[in-house]
């Protein structure tokens, strides 16, 4: 994508109708668009490249902060791993209608997926998190020779104290979030 269909894109998708000129000229390029929306808690995105190619892609928007990394799968770019970072605890988002920061303005590890996919299966893990440290898992296997799909759901218990970690502190510094086998504990995913 071209730097001027970022632009297009970021004036379509996320700037409202009614921008401020301060939004207008910081949208007018991709650096000071993400810099502008990092100090403003406003949506940006970031491609990391490792030796030119992929590693991951990142969302920041206003609830959360999305990592998901990239690898190639029979030519084609795949996800093979997402890391959902809240913002805000969501479940006072969600019942008292309000956005209430973590101690130490800190992030949230809420949702882990995993993708694992060959010839014969996709597999899908989803991890979802909550503050009490109940764990819905969620594993959907897909099997491709037979057209099939099947989807266990469990519950459990789990130490959350481990998924809390800073915030960025500026629009580039997310290197810290891209170290994923130290951020996931081995009872929330085996990653051999």
């Amino acid at each position: 994508m071209s730097e001027q269909d970022t632009l297009d894109n970021i004036n379509d998708l996320i700037i409202e109708k009614k921008s401020s000129k301060e939004e207008k000229e910081a949208a007018k390029n991709v650096e000071n668009w993400a810099k502008y929306a990092f100090e403003n808690n406003k949506e940006y995105h970031i491609m990391i490249f490792n030796d030119e190619k992929p590693l991951a892609y990142i969302n920041n928007n206003y609830n959360d902060i999305t990592v998901e990394f990239l690898t190639y799968n029979g030519g084609n770019l795949f996800i093979y791993l997402s890391l959902v970072y809240d913002k805000f605890n969501m479940e006072i988002s969600f019942k008292e209608d309000r956005d209430e920061p973590f101690p130490n303005n800190d992030l949230f590890l809420s949702q882990v997926n995993s993708i694992y996919e060959d010839d014969l299966v996709n597999i899908q893990n989803e991890l979802v998190f909550k503050l009490s440290g109940n764990t819905n898992i969620f594993e959907t296997t897909f099997d491709k020779k037979n057209n099939k799909s099947k989807t266990e759901a469990k519950k459990t218990k789990v130490n959350v104290s481990h998924n809390f970690i800073r915030r960025p502190q500026n629009y580039k510094d997310y290197e810290y979030l891209l170290d994923y086998k130290n951020i996931l504990k081995p009872e929330f995913l085996d990653l051999k």
